[in-house]
């Protein structure tokens, strides 16, 4: 109980945090990605006990530089992605880089595959997030539009509903060996109310949107857990508990954006396959 209030307080830090970073402009948004890719990509050198000098500096420079490559399309709203390998590069590395960590884990134990994951597994989601939103001018400020913030609450909805479902009612585990406290029932859980807010989002909040929400919030309910069972995965091999500290209560900010972290490049590859840029 006396946990409570710490949790409470850093959760709401957290949650101001992602509203403010995802509505107040492409400058803000940019912002928060960055301080996120940074944090996280922190937490994992910890985790992961990445400790050769020379490979950290190349993950953080490998990092920074595919971030800024894509901020590019933040700023200049570019209209470039079109069915092409190129465009498909990031997602199929990340989900490469997910098997490895899935089933392939010594690759982690080499400092140079530990640095190569790093770089692919952290920078390129946050970094293919900056794709997403679109900029539009009113009253001469810009505006950016607020899909990443609606993707994170259908994240916050499939996460907390997955856990209620299956506190009330899991009793068959759904990944025993890689995380004790997942069921199958809070899994269902957490998909059914992921689509129930999904078909809010489209039929009564964003009808003339140039997503759609049932679909996305489909993708949202399947990727979310599977995030959660990367990181999961992660950390059990490496003896870790929490990414880190960084909010009481909550472990550290990859434990939070486990689930951002893969639904993004599944978000993207949805925009990517379709050409709703």
């Amino acid at each position: 109980m006396k946990d409570l209030l710490p949790r409470i307080l850093s959760g709401s830090v957290y949650i101001g945090l992602v509203v403010l970073g995802t509505t107040m402009g492409p400058w803000f948004f940019a912002g928060l990605m960055a301080l996120f890719l940074v944090l996280c990509l922190m937490e994992y050198i910890s985790i992961t006990e990445l400790s050769d000098k020379l490979y950290i500096a190349l993950a953080v420079i490998g990092s920074a530089g595919i971030f800024y490559f894509f901020s590019d399309y933040l700023f200049n709203q570019h209209s470039a992605f079109v069915l092409q390998s190129l465009s498909f590069a990031g997602p199929v590395l990340f989900l490469l880089a997910c098997f490895t960590i899935l089933f392939s884990t010594k690759e982690l134990y080499v400092e140079f595959g530990n640095a190569t994951i790093a770089v692919i597994y952290i920078a390129v989601p946050f970094s293919l997030a900056l794709t997403i939103p679109q900029i539009s001018y009113d009253l001469g400020k810009e505006v950016i539009s607020n899909e990443i913030l609606f993707i994170f609450i259908l994240i916050w909805i499939s996460d907390i509903m997955a856990y209620v479902v299956g506190s009330l009612w899991g009793k068959h585990k759904l990944v025993p060996k890689i995380s004790n406290g997942k069921t199958w029932e809070g899994a269902i859980g957490g998909f059914l109310f992921t689509l129930i807010v999904g078909y809010v989002l489209e039929f009564h909040i964003f009808p003339e949107s140039r997503f759609n929400w049932m679909i996305i919030s489909m993708i949202v309910a399947i990727a979310a857990p599977i995030g959660d069972i990367v990181e999961s995965k992660l950390k059990r091999s490496f003896n870790t508990k929490d990414s880190g500290k960084w909010i009481p209560g909550h472990g550290g900010f990859l434990d939070r954006l486990d689930s951002f972290i893969f639904v993004i490049p599944m978000v993207y590859l949805y925009l990517l396959i379709t050409g709703i840029w």
